[in-house]
């Protein structure tokens, strides 16, 4: 088995991206859940209570590790001789987003090959900006987020939104 890297923003993370990180730990050696930044979007949590979210929640999973980065998605696995990239895909909209990544990727390493994981039918339309929305609007979130950080979770957006 190899090692593979599952990389977001996990801004916050959901219950749609747990189901992917418990199948793919069950698939590799060790699987790096890598939180990491993008320019596009303006996270509400810090990476440092990303990761520390995401490490509560997969503290039973002994073969997953918890990082973040604020460099190339590739290079980190190159580093960690990952010869995987795991990517979660819901809807056409992903799908346009991850083929443009994908081709970059290969680009950078045609050794890193990507994987494609579909999250459970009942996650397939949960998003971390649905999340915040439905926070912002004293909505339950309850069924979306693990919860082991629900109250984090709620607690960091209703702060970003004072």
């Amino acid at each position: 088995m190899s090692n593979a890297v599952y990389a977001g923003s996990f801004d916050p993370i959901t219950l749609g991206h747990l189901d992917i990180m418990l199948r793919a730990a069950k698939q590799f050696e060790t699987l790096y859940v890598l939180v990491t930044e993008n320019s596009e979007k303006h996270p509400i949590f810090t990476p440092e209570e990303r990761v520390e979210m995401i490490k509560k929640v997969t503290a039973q999973v002994p073969n997953i590790y918890v990082s973040k980065t604020n460099d190339l998605v590739v290079r980190f696995a190159e580093k960690n001789k990952a010869t995987t990239l795991i990517r979660g895909l819901r809807n056409m909209k992903d799908f346009e987003n991850e083929i443009a990544l994908y081709h970059f990727n290969r680009n950078l390493n045609s050794n890193i090959e990507t994987v494609i994981l579909f999250p459970s039918y009942k996650h397939t339309y949960v998003s971390s900006s649905a999340i915040k929305e439905l926070v912002a609007y004293n909505a339950d979130i309850s069924m979306y987020v693990p919860n082991e950080i629900l109250p984090e979770i709620i607690q960091g957006i209703k702060r970003a939104l004072k």
